[in-house]
């Protein structure tokens, strides 16, 4: 299930920081959203598999989206304090989606390796940023573009 329920998600996306770029990704044609738009790794939570009570899901879950996404593994312990956080509701859909963005710097540009889930992957400094296509989550006040402007400092 790529959602927690069937009315609500939380959707977390990581700017991944090394060498003063930030890894992009270019969405399938067949995505469900964003057809071929930019994207930064990431994806919805999942429910967890057992009734364990656990902390730190959220972590575990952006660390397995990028691993998944790019082949890029990270440790849960470097997501420890979102730069993003927002709500938005889909009234036609009855979906709540909760937005968390993180930053995490790695110590290299490592080998990016894709998932079905995309086509093309690029390293964008600040000033390329404005090159690619994130549709609705790129403009001024979308998700992507907050996230990014706050990972470039």
């Amino acid at each position: 299930m790529h959602q927690l329920t069937e009315t609500v998600k939380i959707l977390q996306k990581a700017a991944l920081v090394a060498d003063k770029q930030i890894l992009i990704l270019k969405r399938a044609d067949n995505a469900k959203t964003r057809a071929g738009q930019w994207d930064l790794p990431g994806g919805n939570s999942e429910w967890p598999d057992s009734n364990e009570t656990k902390q730190g899901l959220h972590q575990e879950d952006i660390s397995r989206e990028i691993l998944e996404e790019t082949s890029i593994s990270t440790a849960k312990s470097m997501f420890s304090q979102p730069i993003f956080f927002d709500t938005y509701f889909d009234g036609q859909n009855q979906l709540y989606t909760v937005i968390v963005g993180w930053k995490t710097q790695l110590s290299h540009v490592p080998k990016v390796q894709l998932s079905s889930e995309h086509t093309e992957f690029v390293w964008v400094t600040r000033s390329e940023v404005e090159l690619y296509d994130f549709g609705f989550a790129g403009e001024a006040n979308g998700f992507i573009r907050q996230i990014l402007s706050r990972s470039f400092v």
